[in-house]
């Protein structure tokens, strides 16, 4: 199905069961059509907004359990949701830490074939502008400007993610939007980078960490972002009381605030890349 029709039948599906819905969490098109961004939709007038592209990245999973109203739910109507493949695991996990209600959700699942990354389009089109449609077919992104129809190798412009992504259908759903996908990647390919890096001595990796968590300027952006992490209102990277972290940005309090970031999400993260 193309994601024109894909956008139009996400649309119809929505409007048929918006009697019965508060709230539907989606994306809309941003500040330019290179741009793909969540939208809260709470009017059926207003779904003509919603999008589906290889731009719709973001993980809306996490919107769920960190930042809606409890008010949203008292009428007993439900929320509805767009999930790709990773998010819908999100959605799993948030449901099975009973975070949120599985009979107040309205989930719209839809088959992903990759998100394109911005960053690495750039980089090979550093002048790319009056974009009109972005697009996959097959193992080629179609970017579609005023001017001319680009093509590039998938493998150049998808997230990350993407290329070593298992679950390209949602898990989870009550209805499907489009045609069941295959992975790109063969389940005992999925972690050979870090089986490689693991043959490393000590001393390799711990300068590997060293120049990654050097980067970081503990803004918690990673934290905010990820949808299992949802204890930001005592977060240990704030706390006081007990005070578990200084405000000093040394390589030791990076150190300590990720390894408790990842330890608190061991055996929770679903890989969504956020």
């Amino acid at each position: 199905m193309p994601m024109d029709e894909k956008t139009k039948t996400l649309q119809e599906d929505f409007e048929k069961n918006f009697a019965d819905l508060e709230l539907v969490i989606g994306w809309e098109t941003g500040f330019d059509r290179l741009h793909a961004t969540p939208v809260f939709i709470r009017q059926p007038s207003e779904l003509g907004k919603l999008v589906w592209n290889p731009l719709c990245s973001q993980n809306l999973s996490g919107y769920l359990a960190k930042n809606l109203d409890a008010s949203i739910q008292e009428d007993g109507k439900k929320i509805g949701i767009c999930v790709k493949g990773c998010d819908s695991r999100s959605l799993v996990a948030l449901i099975q830490e009973n975070f949120i209600d599985r009979d107040r959700l309205y989930i719209v699942g839809i088959p992903c074939e990759g998100t394109v990354d911005l960053r690495r389009l750039m980089h090979l089109k550093p002048s790319l502008e009056n974009v009109r449609k972005v697009d996959i077919e097959g193992d080629e992104a179609v970017v579609e400007t005023d001017q001319e129809t680009l093509r590039f190798p998938i493998e150049n412009v998808l997230a990350r993610k993407c290329l070593r992504c298992l679950y390209p259908n949602p898990v989870i759903y009550d209805t499907m939007i489009g045609t069941p996908l295959k992975p790109r990647i063969s389940e005992d390919k999925l972690y050979s980078a870090v089986e490689k890096f693991d043959t490393s001595d000590r001393k390799q990796r711990l300068a590997f960490w060293k120049t990654e968590f050097n980067r970081c300027i503990r803004c918690y952006a990673c934290r905010n972002a990820c949808p299992l992490c949802v204890c930001q209102d005592n977060c240990i990277a704030e706390s006081r009381k007990p005070k578990w972290l200084t405000q000093r940005d040394g390589i030791r309090e990076k150190f300590l605030f990720h390894m408790i970031h990842g330890l608190h999400l061991a055996g929770r993260c679903t890989e969504c890349g956020e």
